[in-house]
C-alpha cells in the first residue's frame, strides 16, 4: 500500500465514521422522543390533573415502596392498543 492509498483509505473511513456518528445521534434522539411519548401516555392513562401528578411524584420519591392505592391502575400502551382491536 503506498502513501496515496493510506490517504484514499483513511478519507473513506472517516466518512464512514462521520456517517455511522450522525446515524447513532439521530437514532438517540427518535429514542428520547420515543421514550418521552410513552412517559406522556402512561402520565395520560392515569387521569390525573398536574396538581394530583406533582403529589403523586412527590409521595414516590419521598417512599418508593409504598402503596399507593387512590390512583388508577397503570395498563402498558400495548395492551391499550389490544383491547382497541
Amino acid at each position: 500500500m503506498n502513501l496515496s492509498q493510506l490517504r484514499t483509505e483513511k478519507v473513506k473511513l472517516e466518512t464512514c465514521i462521520q456517517t455511522l456518528q450522525e446515524k447513532l445521534k439521530a437514532l438517540n434522539e427518535k429514542e428520547i422522543e420515543m421514550e418521552n411519548s410513552e412517559i406522556l401516555k402512561t402520565v395520560h392513562a392515569l387521569r390525573l390533573r398536574p396538581s394530583e401528578l406533582d403529589a403523586l411524584l412527590k409521595r414516590l420519591k419521598q417512599n418508593p415502596f409504598q402503596e399507593i392505592e387512590d390512583v388508577n391502575a397503570w395498563i402498558p400502551e400495548s395492551e391499550l392498543e389490544e383491547d382497541e382491536n
